[in-house]
């Protein structure tokens, strides 16, 4: 008896390979299987001959590749296993691969015996391939109106598996859209955009209609072509089709991940580098009679697609001056909302509005009296009040000063609403009550009530911001933020509202820069359903994103949650900080004076300098004549460090091209290739022609994302639609030299400030990690482990090895010292849980590794940890298998549950839903506080996985955050202070005491820098807020110049609030630079008042909590300023009655608010 054995990626021609088993000699065994079916080792034990394809995804990979060792004839099928065999026969796997691209029973037959005749089994080989038919048409629809191409994989159609693409052509004619479905083999598919390439001939025909293509493959085309990529000469959407290759329609419905990790790379990845949008998932896998895989489309998923497609061939079909588009630009809530309008990161959002309103109405779309400027458009906005309520907003107000674009009855809202499942309403009314429940309701008197949507309209474009998302009514406290009750909690009834009134009243919409919360809501990560949020909110609507080109893994959210369509555009100017360092030069002579003086002047100069060290919040007021001293003398170290880093000067403007001052920034910041950066910043217009061209329902042409100062100058020119990386290089070879480095100074930074190693370490990892630093945080976790990637011969990664035990030796000060193996949890963004499963499975398997040496427990904490962990869980769940309680005491993955970002830290802060360091450790934990493994799945027994998160933080020694971006700092964003601050309050309220907090840095050129929190609070405080010069550049941006003012000020209070690191002269310092200066509290007082109201209340929040002391002189003043600029509110209000919440802080926690329930607690 002759054995062989094909091994495939996945299930395919299983009617064909039936056929062929029948045709095979007596004597023969056949056996066909793919990575995605259980593996048996059966499979390959007494095997004559084997060709195996399978990838380093597969569980099975590495067991397949040694059982291979062992036969006489293994021929590798596909990279991964031709980079891991040591053998190979390219002629023999020529052969094969010629046989199987036949593909017809016979043909398998013979690659069968071809494969014993070259192992020896069989004397004669069998005859040649046949000539194969490669590509073809399956369906071809009636020749009028628009037609949508269907390309899927000849498999399918040798094989008779067919029902999807019917299932497909039928929803299509449905909508009135013609069909041509096209089947071509997948390597000819792979070369698409060749010259004469078969699909483009099939396809010519149907040009002049084309309306869009459907991708039912893997990839097509070309990976390396100019110009836009393979798709680009056809200039419609291509939309990506997802199966469920491992299971029926009821799994994936049941899955919250959506799709598995090994899918998202092939099937959503890989298109996405050619240009591929919204990928849907629209088929599943059954079995049929004879136990045969075979693809099952799921109804609904499939009639969605094709009323989206629908859409988009009507933007191509439909007069510009009829078209109707929306704008929705951000206006976060949770900090001041009326502060915020037009946030966008890096970018100018209320200028680039304004610019497509003006750019619309020169491609003859029906826009009338568009403002003038973005300041115009802010005034629009504030003086109708055309927001959501907040503190200084309700809907009385809006309603008077004509915000409200239209108004939802009941009726109205019901016709949608009833169209939801059973399980979505009942979600939706548990959460928020029954219609109309609180959220924007207006109450007429000689009406029912109704939700308000607000916004302005210009003809035939409407600008709105973003309705809000998880919180109701006109003020911000710890009961009407609903969301941090539950984190996964629905939008509400008038975020829906809002949504389905674009669904009816616009023909596409634009969210106006990174980012919104639409793809952020509860739902699967990839491959939606229609009980989603995204999809409920957006329906058929095309969705358009100008997203910063710098933040591929955000971006990657809005393109797989939010269904967006990509524009990319540039990142903000960045300069070293001394370009905003005039007042620094002048401390500096000072300084130099003062070194040279003596007697009197000395005194004197001494004073000077004393007044700019409180300036600069580096010495207290108060402080005695040794303190002042040693500020001196550590002054011009200090300025050296602050000259060093780097600040945005700057925000894009959508479609503009930089002026020279800026592109020479630009040029400095990629540090290479000038001309290529100057060439590339010369086309940024294109922005605005990408986004009309979209609008027009074309193709926008693919291109990598990424951060200039990486040296990335392929991102440019932008202005399209970008994808992410190869995760199967991170972390890279350089990464790992970095993360090393960050590594060694961290535990050395810990010996000198603790004298003894850290156990437990927390790492925060961030998308921008993978995007933009090529994993060096990751490849610093694995060396904290004792750990190291292994490589393929491609370079690409295969797995992790444990560092030998000599190997461990730390470089310190006073000599090599060997070190132990860290123990290291890692907090994941909600970004990384979705769509970077191959880099934190990495880490997740060295954690195994670890934990199973065999080592002393002074060398290894990792394994010490465990083996106690899993007594003591024994002990108290003595219920759980014994695999489970070592699974879970080897837990080192946790982020928030799925569906959920954040981790709540930031909402309990500016809602005031706290009363101490207990209250923020409940929010952490169950917020943040979910384990995953290393597929992307979350661990069951939610309670007991929490308790063990707590368990981690309560001993964890270090939290490390690492910076995203070269011009990021801890007050840049409220997301370093989410976990790094959340993580130090929460270890406090959990008895744990306190932790060490470092910042690591690896965009300096002295290399990678470690440095306290404590420090790095110190100097992006000094560099920015307490900096004239940045304040002047402040200024100069008006409304959100002073909005940035805010927001650097409510992340100050929450560093304050979380570590008890920012000092009373800091405090002092803000305040008197901005309060008690009569002119920068005037400027703020104009141009913003609403972000004056901010800093204010911040303030004395910060006096109440005891995290500053005021002092009376101040505190008066303080008082002053918030009485004055609360009068400024109530004038501007008007007498439109209604209640709001004003500068009122009401401090209301759980144990107030009925509907705010914790599967964990501490009290």
């Amino acid at each position: 008896m002759s054995k062989v054995t094909f091994l495939f990626t996945h299930a395919t021609l299983g009617r064909v390979w039936k056929q062929a088993r029948a045709l095979l000699p007596a004597g023969v065994e056949l056996r066909v299987s793919n990575q995605g079916a259980p593996f048996d080792p059966a499979l390959l034990e007494g095997c004559d001959a084997a060709y195996l394809d399978v990838t380093r995804h597969a569980g099975c990979f590495d067991q397949v590749v040694e059982l291979a060792a062992a036969l006489p004839l293994a021929v590798p099928g596909g990279p991964d296993t031709m980079a891991a065999m040591r053998r190979d026969d390219p002629g023999t796997r020529a052969t094969i691969q010629a046989y199987l691209t036949a593909g017809t029973a016979e043909d398998l037959a013979h690659a069968a015996l071809y494969l014993l005749h070259r192992a020896g089994r069989r004397a004669e080989p069998p005859p040649p391939p046949n000539p194969p038919s490669l590509a073809g048409i399956h369906h071809d629809g009636p020749a009028i109106g628009p037609v949508v191409a269907i390309l899927f994989d000849r498999n399918s159609w040798l094989d008779g598996d067919t029902d999807t693409v019917d299932h497909c052509v039928r929803a299509l004619q449905d909508q009135g859209l013609g069909a041509l479905a096209l089947y071509c083999e997948a390597e000819l598919a792979r070369r698409l955009g060749e010259d004469g390439h078969p699909l483009e001939h099939l396809l010519r025909p149907a040009l002049p209609r084309l309306a869009a293509i459907w991708n039912l493959s893997a990839m097509h085309g070309r990976l390396d072509l100019d110009g836009g990529g393979p798709f680009a000469r056809f200039g419609v959407p291509v939309f990506q089709l997802l199966r469920h290759w491992t299971g029926p329609e009821s799994g994936w419905r049941a899955a919250p991940e959506g799709v598995s990790p090994m899918a998202v790379a092939f099937s959503v990845t890989r298109p996405e580098l050619v240009g591929c949008v919204d990928p849907t998932l629209v088929a599943a896998t059954t079995r049929d009679a004879d136990d045969l895989r075979r693809s099952a489309p799921i109804a609904d998923q499939i009639a969605r697609l094709a009323g989206r497609t629908r859409a988009w061939a009507d933007l191509r079909g439909k007069p510009n001056a009829e078209k109707r588009v929306a704008i929705m630009v951000h206006n976060p809530p949770c900090k001041a909302l009326e502060a915020t309008i037009g946030s966008a990161a890096a970018l100018d959002g209320l200028a680039s509005t304004v610019r497509v309103l003006h750019r619309l109405k020169a491609e003859g779309y029906t826009v009338e009296a568009p403002p003038a400027d973005g300041a115009e458009l802010l005034d629009l906005f504030l003086s109708r009040k055309a927001i959501s309520e907040f503190r200084w907003t309700n809907v009385e107000e809006i309603v008077a000063k004509g915000g409200a674009l239209t108004f939802v009855d009941e009726d109205t809202y019901r016709a949608d609403f009833d169209t939801l499942s059973a399980e979505i309403r009942e979600n939706v009314d548990r959460a928020w009550g029954a219609f109309p429940a609180k959220s924007m309701v207006h109450r007429p008197k000689d009406g029912p009530p109704r939700l308000v949507v607000t916004g302005l309209r210009f003809g035939n474009v409407m600008v709105m911001t973003d309705p809000k998302r998880g919180c109701y009514g006109p003020r911000c406290d710890g009961e009407v933020c609903r969301i941090l009750h539950e984190p996964d909690i629905p939008p509400p009834h008038h975020w829906l509202a809002t949504y389905w009134f674009l669904q009816r009243e616009a023909d596409a919409l634009i969210h106006m820069g990174a980012e919104s919360a639409l793809e952020y809501l509860p739902g699967k990560r990839v491959g939606l359903s229609e009980d989603c949020y995204s999809t409920i909110s957006l329906g058929n609507l095309p969705s358009l994103y100008p997203f910063l080109v710098n933040s591929p893994g955000e971006g990657l959210i809005a393109k797989r949650r939010g269904r967006a369509v990509m524009v990319d555009h540039l990142s903000a100017p960045v300069a070293r900080a001394d370009r905003l360092g005039r007042h620094w030069d002048r401390i500096e002579d000072t300084h130099r004076q003062y070194l040279a003086a003596d007697g009197g002047r000395r005194l004197t100069l001494a004073h000077t300098l004393r007044t700019e060290l409180v300036g600069l919040g580096l010495l207290a007021d108060d402080a005695d004549d040794a303190a002042q001293a040693l500020a001196i003398d550590q002054l011009p170290r200090r300025l050296q460090a602050l000259r060093g880093r780097k600040l945005a000067v700057g925000r894009h403007t959508l479609g503009v091209v930089p002026g020279e001052e800026w592109r020479d920034l630009y040029v400095a910041e990629a540090g290479r290739d000038p001309d290529a950066v100057r060439a590339g910043l010369a086309q940024v217009g294109a922005e605005l022609d990408t986004l009309v061209r979209a609008l027009a329902g074309g193709f926008v042409e693919p291109g990598p994302g990424g951060h200039l100062s990486r040296g990335r100058v392929d991102i440019l020119p932008t202005g399209r639609n970008f994808y992410g990386v190869d995760l199967a290089l991170l972390p890279t070879e350089a990464a790992c030299t970095v993360g090393a480095a960050l590594g060694e100074k961290l535990l050395n930074a810990y010996l000198a400030d603790e004298g003894e190693w850290p156990r437990t370490i927390s790492l925060t990892l961030w998308s921008s990690d993978a995007f933009q630093a090529d994993g060096e945080l990751s490849a610093q976790a694995l060396w904290l482990l004792g750990c190291r990637p292994t490589r393929d011969s491609n370079g690409r990664v295969s797995g992790v090895e444990a560092i030998p035990a000599e190997e461990m030796v730390l470089s310190t000060p006073d000599g090599p010292r060997n070190r132990p193996r860290i123990d290291v949890m890692m907090q994941m963004s909600g970004v990384v849980r979705d769509t970077l499963p191959e880099l934190y499975a990495l880490f997740d398997r060295a954690v195994a590794l670890v934990a199973a040496l065999d080592e002393p427990d002074t060398d290894n904490f990792v394994r010490a940890h465990v083996r106690d962990r899993e007594a003591e869980l024994a002990a108290t769940l003595g219920d759980l298998p014994a695999a489970a309680l070592r699974r879970l005491a080897r837990a080192r993955l946790f982020s928030a549950t799925s569906g959920a970002y954040g981790s709540g830290i930031s909402l309990a802060l500016d809602a005031a839903a706290w009363r101490d360091d207990t209250d923020l450790a409940e929010v952490l934990v169950n917020w943040s506080g979910h384990a995953y493994d290393g597929d992307g799945r979350a661990m069951p027994d939610g309670a007991v996985v929490l308790t063990e998160y707590a368990h981690l933080l309560r001993r964890t020694d270090i939290a490390f955050q690492k910076q995203a971006t070269p011009d990021h700092d801890l007050l840049s964003i409220s997301s370093y202070l989410d976990i790094q601050g959340g993580t130090a309050a929460a270890k406090r309220g959990l008895g744990g005491g306190t932790m060490r907090l470092y910042w690591g840095d690896t965009h300096s050129p002295d290399g990678a820098q470690v440095r306290t929190v404590k420090e790095e609070l110190s100097q992006s405080l000094a560099a920015t807020l307490l900096n004239p010069d940045w304040l002047e550049m402040s200024k100069g941006r008006g409304y959100a110049g002073a909005r940035d003012v805010a927001e650097r000020t409510n992340r100050l209070f929450g560093w304050s609030a979380t570590t008890h690191q920012v000092d009373k002269a800091q405090f002092d310092a803000v305040h008197d630079r901005y309060v008690a200066d009569r002119a920068n509290r005037e400027w703020l007082r104009a141009t913003n008042p609403y972000a004056l109201e901010e800093v204010t209340r911040r303030l004395l929040e910060a006096q109440a909590r005891g995290l500053w002391d005021a002092g009376d002189e101040r505190l008066a003043a303080l008082h002053a300023a918030v009485l004055e600029t609360e009068g400024d509110m109530e004038d501007r209000m008007g007498s439109a009655g209604g209640e709001f919440q004003g500068s009122s802080v009401d401090v209301l926690t759980r144990d107030r608010v009925e509907e705010w329930s914790y599967d964990f607690r501490l009290r």
